[in-house]
């Protein structure tokens, strides 16, 4: 039986108690009325009244034995409360304590953390690269510049440079004849290279 029910049983069991005082109070009024009519009339009097207070000590054993029974059911009765002492937490659902907005934020924020994580490492080292690549070249350009205009008093480099802003189709197949040049001279070398070395193992 839970809390509430024993409450209820207690109160209806205190007002039997109450009106069980009340009759004992009544009769005993009545017993003393009684005694007064006992003095005044005859003796069939002293009969009602003995019955009353036979009555009266039955009600009062009566009294006595409904507390005791109350207070052992109440007793018997008693149940401790269950108590919690943890919280539960749902991630979905109606008692959830996100909403779905919140978790869409939380997941968008996720994937651009893992993102991050990612793709951003790389991603600065190859423009670290590329900004290492673009200091090597200015640097060459500058000097090759300097050593030319140092030597002749006019340089090349301007030439070029204002040719490949206008897309000169004859500028590129130049560069393209100059590259195949260079490929081919370095190709050479290596080859004479790896000749040497293996007619230097043959011996």
């Amino acid at each position: 039986m839970d809390e509430n029910t024993n409450n209820d049983i207690f109160v209806i069991l205190q007002k039997v108690l109450d009106k069980l005082k009340n009759i004992s109070e009544n009769t005993q009024n009545n017993n003393v009325k009684t005694n007064e009519i006992h003095t005044r009339n005859n003796e069939g009097v002293s009969e009602v009244l003995s019955r009353v207070v036979k009555n009266l000590m039955l009600t009062d054993r009566l009294i006595e034995s409904s507390r005791n029974k109350i207070i052992e059911t109440v007793e018997e009765n008693k149940t401790t409360p269950n108590v919690n002492n943890y919280k539960e937490y749902s991630l979905f659902g109606s008692k959830s304590h996100f909403k779905p907005l919140t978790l869409i934020i939380i997941l968008y924020s996720l994937v651009i953390i893992w993102s991050a994580f990612k793709y951003l490492p790389p991603y600065l080292t190859e423009i670290s690269t590329l900004k290492k690549e673009r200091e090597e070249y200015k640097f060459f350009y500058d000097f090759m510049y300097l050593n030319q205009f140092k030597e002749n008093g006019k340089t090349t480099a301007n030439d070029v440079l204002t040719k490949y802003r206008q897309k000169d189709a004859l500028l590129k197949n130049e560069f393209n004849s100059l590259l195949n040049t260079y490929n081919k001279e370095i190709r050479r070398q290596e080859l004479e290279e790896e000749l040497k070395s293996l007619e230097n193992d043959g011996r």
